[in-house]
Order: C-alpha cells, then structure tokens, then sequence
C-alpha cells in the first residue's frame, strides 16, 4: 500500500498522452528547443564533471602534498551549495560584467562547479579501493608511472567514475532554478512555461513524461555502473603508494583546489552575509522572510518525519520477507528520487486533483474552503515523499541490515512479542540511521524548489521560493537571507557524512597503534 500511494501517481504521465493527446501539439514548438538544450546542458555537464572530479580525485588519492588531509574534505562542500544558491551569488557579482553567464554554457560551469563531488567522492573512493600490486606488478613490466595510471589505475575505477558523471548529470536534469535564472529552456523550464504561463498541466504532463524518459534511462544506466563498481572493488591491504610531490608542483597541487573551494563555498557565503547584513542594518528585510521561514522548517521537519516513517515500513518489509516481489515493489516506491520535482509535480497534480473533485463534490464541504489537497500543503507533502522516500529508505534499510537476527531471536526466547522487540532492540539500535534520514530529507526538503513552485498553494511561499523569486528581480540583498539559512541547512548532510567517515580514519590510528606495540616500536614524539 504504501508503494501504491508513493509510486501510482507517476502512471499519470504516460497516460497523459492517451487521454489528452492533442495537448502537446499545441505546444509542440518548445519540445525541439527545450530537447536541444537539454541535451548541451548534459552533455556539457557529464564533460564538466568527469574532468574536474576525476582530476580532483586522483590527486588527492594518489599524490601527498601538504594540505592534502584538510582537502580531502573540503573538497566534498559544495555538495551543501545548492545551484540557485550560487547562481544568484554569481549573477550578483559577475553578472553584469560577463553577460556570458546566462547561456547553456553559463549554466554548465556553475553545475560542474557545485556537482562535481559526485564524481570525486566515487573516483576517491575507487582509487583507495585498489591494490598496490596490480601496480607493481605493472611497473615491473616495464610500465611508465603515467601509462600505469592509464592503463590501470583509470579503468578499474571507470565504472565509479561512470556512475558519478550520472549522478550529476541527473542532478542538473532535476534543476529547475539554475536554468530558469540564466534563461537556458530546457525540459524542466518548459514545463514551468506551460504549467503557468499556457495554463496547461496535460501539456505539461505530456512534456515531464519526455524527460521522466531521459532521467529513468540514466537511472537505469547508474544503477548498472554502481552494480560494475562494487564487482570491481577489492579490498587493499596495501593501499597505492602516493607520489610526493615537492616544489612548485606541490604549491599548485594545494592551491588549485584551495582556490576553488574558496570561489565556489567561502566566497559565496561571505557575500551572502554581506548583502545580508547590508539588508539587515538598513531595515530593508522582506516581511514575507519569516512566514516563509517558518513554512519551509515546518514543511521540511513534517515531510521528514513522514519520509522516515514509510522508510520504516518498507525497511522493516524486506526485512521480514525480503522476496523478489517486495523487492521490486520497494524499488518502484523510492523510483521518486531519480525524477526531477517538476516531474514529480506533474504526475502528481492528477491523483490529486481527482480526489479534490470528489471531496469538493460532496454537500460536507463548504464551497468557500481551499481545496482539500491542491489547495493546502498537504498535496506539497505528498509530492515531497515521492521525491525524497528513497533518501529516508537508504539509511534505515542499512541501519537493520546491521542488526543480527541473533538480537531477535535472543529477545523472543525472553518472551519479548514483537512490539516489544522493536522498542526495546531495534530502535535504540536505529536511533543513529533514523536521525540520519531524517537530517537528510529534512535538508533535501529545505532546498527544494521546481516541486515546491509549482504546487505550493497561496502563502505558501518557502525559503527556495523566496530566492528564486528575488533573484529573478535582482534583488540580491532581498534574496541573501533566505539564502545563508537554506546553505546552513544543505551543510547539516554534508557534516554528518563527514562525520560518518571518521570512525574508519580511528579504526586506522588505533590498528597502527597495535602493529607498534606488537614490534615494540615508540611512538614518534
């Protein structure tokens, strides 16, 4: 039932075109542009990505130099920097000076610079996953350290890589902000077009089918890759050697990056906080900041609390009876996260719409009263758990595979029911993989923005909203406060990644801790 109620709405868009199919002939001008554009931004995008987050992550994983240990994670930041969050820093610094920006090639550098950690965190990853004896082995043969790395060490983590490009490259498809400030029309602003401007939603439907198309395709393609980078993992004992690099190589190999975490995190957020402060001094700040605060915390904390409830339910399904037939129902229910909002949005608005109709049929309700889903949050709540189900059923489904059966049966034999034993067992054992899905749907929530456009009611405006809207207008000032809160919260996921992967850099200090004291060996002073 609850895959149902997640999934169903998305065999709208399809059917769009069986029940309304001379809708998009009217708007059929749009689909060659918003295609062609679609298609430079991915194409741009994926080249982007591959080259920044592959370099970035070789260097780090396989060259020593100093600031190495801090870059390592500095360089995952802009992950906590949503793409209109920066456009709007860029257009109101650069914006006048380099008119440029506002193009398809505009919108390709400013997605690579804040997408490209999918490609480095899975390049790192697959770089330190590797044996030093593949390498060996190959230099012994009389191979060259570059032909080594291109011949070795690049393929191996080729499907990592692969997978990471596909990441972003949804991630640029799912944006709805970015393109729309810079005036780039692609699928996703196209279907804004017509669902506002032409009043259209079977149009807009038909339109969100054609790019459900494109983003299932490389769902389909990233799963696969992800499927071929963990066949390929290995565990390495001896991990690769680093290259130390000195001298003036050194310096680059530590200020590049360092300059580009600074442009595309530190820089933002100290202009942000001053045109913020400027707005704050001057008593210039929006009267609807605090509402729309308030909409988007209230929003974000009840989504996630809904998100990980229903993570529960499907978590706690496969775990029971994990059979092929729940698997797939488990995979359709969190599908929602590989569309983009706008997507989400369209296919949602007919199920909804349906039952708006029923309700408002029924001599109960008052014809003064906003309709019962369209017209309140509670259809923006819905569209919220289609999207970011799969965010909530991540952490918990691992959190229970990490419980043995052996707790279970242990409890049962004290006489615990089954109630008993996911209050008493489960759930402090999952209080860690819980709160974890929650922070990140809530921050998910926080930034999202095309789903909350297009089906937010009247008042309902949210924080992305509100910087989206006076970015649109210029309004810098207006747009940085909403801006620096949506940031602060994009960072909670970030630090608690972070945070996740200091337990194995421990697990490390202790394990060298032991081979020292097995050789008697002193610890350096």
């Amino acid at each position: 039932m609850a895959a149902v109620l997640v999934a169903g709405p998305l065999v709208s868009l399809p059917l769009s075109f069986v029940f309304a199919h001379d809708e998009l002939v009217r708007f059929w001008a749009l689909v060659p542009d918003a295609f062609l554009a679609t298609a430079l931004l991915v194409a741009g995008v994926a080249c982007g990505t591959l080259v920044l987050g592959t370099g970035l992550a070789a260097l780090v994983a396989l060259c020593d130099f100093p600031g190495r240990r801090v870059l390592e994670w500095a360089l995952v930041l802009p992950l906590a920097m949503p793409s209109y969050v920066f456009t709007l820093f860029a257009l109101g610094t650069v914006g006048r000076r380099v008119p440029e920006l506002r193009s398809t090639g505009g919108a390709v550098v400013v997605f690579t610079l804040v997408l490209y950690p999918y490609v480095y965190l899975l390049a790192r990853a697959a770089f330190l996953s590797q044996p030093r004896s593949l390498v060996e082995a190959a230099r012994g043969l009389g191979s060259g350290r570059l032909r080594t790395l291109a011949t070795v060490v690049v393929p191996l983590a080729w499907p990592a890589v692969l997978g990471g490009v596909v990441l972003a490259v949804m991630e640029a498809l799912a944006d709805f902000g970015t393109v729309n400030l810079l005036g780039v029309q692609t699928f996703a602003n196209a279907i804004y077009k017509v669902w506002f401007n032409a009043f259209d939603r079977a149009a807009a439907m038909q339109l969100a089918t054609l790019l459900a198309t494109v983003t299932l395709t490389l769902l389909v393609v990233e799963r696969a890759l992800a499927g071929s980078a963990r066949a390929a993992a290995t565990t390495a004992e001896r991990p690769l050697a680093r290259l130390r690099l000195r001298g003036p190589v050194a310096v680059a190999a530590a200020a590049l990056p360092t300059l580009l975490v600074c442009g595309v995190v530190v820089a933002p957020l100290a202009q942000l906080a001053v045109w913020a402060a400027d707005n704050v001094a001057s008593g210039n700040v929006d009267p609807g900041f605090a509402p729309a605060a308030r909409n988007s915390l209230l929003l974000a904390a009840t989504a996630a609390a809904i998100v990980v409830g229903l993570a529960v339910v499907l978590a706690y399904s496969l775990r029971e009876r994990p059979s092929r037939l729940r698997r797939l129902v488990v995979r359709l229910a969190t599908i929602g996260y590989g569309l983009p909002g706008a997507v989400v949005a369209a296919a949602v608005i007919v199920p909804l719409g349906f039952v708006d109709d029923l309700v408002a049929a029924t001599p109960l309700w008052p014809e003064s009263a906003p309709l019962p889903l369209t017209g309140t949050v509670l259809g923006l709540l819905f569209a919220y758990c289609v999207r970011f189900l799969a965010i909530g059923f991540q952490p918990v489904r691992a959190g229970l595979d990490r419980i043995p059966r052996s707790l279970d049966e242990a409890a049962r034999g004290l006489g615990s029911d089954e109630g008993t034993v996911v209050r008493r067992v489960h759930l402090p054992l999952l209080r860690t993989s819980l709160l974890t899905a929650f922070v990140l749907v809530f921050a998910e929530t926080m930034k999202e923005l095309p789903a909350t456009v297009l089906l937010r009611p009247l008042g309902g405006d949210t924080l992305a909203v509100k910087v989206w809207q006076a970015t649109a207008e210029s309004l810098w000032h207006v747009a940085a406060l909403p801006a620096l809160l949506i940031v602060a919260c994009s960072l909670v996921p970030v630090v608690v990644g972070l945070r996740l992967s200091l337990p194995s850099a421990a697990r490390r200090r202790s394990a060298r801790t032991e081979r020292r004291d097995l050789l008697g060996i002193e610890p350096a002073a």
